[in-house]
């Protein structure tokens, strides 16, 4: 699965890195902004159908990397 053209794991800026270093920091899943229409995106929100495909890939290497299960 390709990330989407505005994926803050891809494109890089304040509001991005923000997004990144939160979800690095805290160990939060969290999903695309793009999939989800509307005004109320619920980025925080662990939903796997949504979940952003960048910050899947982010978990699964850190499992990798850190041999975590």
């Amino acid at each position: 699965m390709k990330n989407c053209i505005e994926c803050p794991w891809v494109v890089r800026n304040k509001n991005n890195d923000t997004i990144i270093n939160h979800s690095k920091k805290w160990g939060k899943k969290h999903n695309c902004h793009m999939k989800i229409k509307g005004t109320n995106k619920k980025l925080w929100c662990n939903d796997t159908e949504f979940q952003c495909v960048g910050n899947k890939n982010y978990f699964v290497s850190s499992k990798t990397l850190f041999n975590l299960e």
